[in-house]
């Protein structure tokens, strides 16, 4: 069997970390049982992460920063409209292939256990919806948008896709499909895009081609 390479296996215990902090939470897992999860010696978390609150940290703001890759890609569109859908696009992307972590999110701003942890999570949150109320705002001095209460809109739109992506047992039932994994297929994803997209266009006044 051919060896992982080490960034590789660095992000797998993380993969694997993220899965049972999911599941279990902070305090319900051990260094041990990430260790017998992953098929990896205890003393490997301790060479990539030095404890398991730096494990944790690691797996936590890995998914919450917007990288710089995404972000030039939202820069690329010269009209506010079109930063703006493709804004939403990378939440929703986000929302829907992370939805295992977002259990390690909503436990911590629930419990609010670890102060620290949560003050990360609420200024890169902040910072996310701050690139949505920027967008809108721009586009809106550009008179590109008519005026809106922003800050509601941008909490609007994220609170859509959470709820959505946080529910699939509720959104499989409003939306009358056979088994809850089924809202997230491709083709509901794509509704979910499309109805955002009208929403934000009428809301806006943004003239769709």
């Amino acid at each position: 069997m051919e060896e992982i390479k080490t960034p590789d296996k660095r992000e797998y215990i993380l993969d694997v970390a993220e899965r049972l902090f999911a599941e279990h939470g902070f305090e319900g897992v051990s260094i041990r049982e990430i260790s017998k999860a992953a098929a990896i010696n205890i003393a490997m978390v301790s060479y990539y992460f030095g404890s398991k609150e730096k494990l944790y940290e690691e797996v936590v703001e890995r998914k919450l920063i917007i990288s710089n890759l995404l972000l030039s890609e939202i820069d690329k569109h010269e009209k506010y409209a079109d930063k703006l859908f493709a804004t939403v696009d990378v939440f929703i992307n986000r929302l829907f292939e992370n939805r295992q972590f977002q259990n390690i999110i909503f436990r911590e701003l629930t419990i609010q256990h670890r102060s620290g942890m949560t003050d990360t999570i609420l200024a890169q949150l902040h910072k996310n919806f701050s690139l949505l109320i920027e967008i809108i705002q721009k586009g809106v001095k550009n008179k590109e948008f008519k005026k809106v209460d922003i800050e509601l809109t941008a909490m609007t739109v994220i609170a859509v896709i959470k709820t959505y992506t946080t529910s699939e047992r509720m959104a499989y039932r409003i939306l009358h499909l056979e088994n809850a994994h089924s809202a997230f297929d491709v083709k509901y994803k794509n509704r979910l895009r499309k109805h955002l997209r009208e929403i934000l266009s009428n809301h806006l006044g943004i003239e769709e081609k």
